[in-house]
């Protein structure tokens, strides 16, 4: 199924990957993630924000690709109990290594 989507929109989501910046759905995101090495589910990062989780789950992937995010190791989801791989910010000095 396609939908319309303005030119607006795309524009602005266009200059917005070109230029580095983050939306204000992803910096939401970011402000609720603490420094390295705190780790959050999806699920984790929806509850602490008022997001929908197909939302977080859409921002959480563009964050990774911007590098901005990375995944951290297997643990429990504190929400659901279920096994997942949690996302974190990177470490401070991982360019050094």
């Amino acid at each position: 199924m396609h939908t319309q989507v303005a030119h607006t929109s795309i524009r602005n989501y266009d200059r917005m990957r070109s230029s580095g910046q983050l939306g204000r759905v992803q910096q939401e995101i970011m402000a609720v993630i603490d420094v390295w090495p705190r780790d959050y589910s999806l699920k984790e990062i929806a509850e602490a924000t008022g997001l929908a989780i197909n939302t977080v789950s859409g921002r959480v992937n563009e964050l990774r690709q911007l590098g901005q995010l990375e995944q951290g190791p297997q643990r429990a989801c504190k929400v659901t109990g279920r096994t997942i791989r949690p996302v974190r910010r990177p470490h401070p000095q991982g360019a050094l290594f």
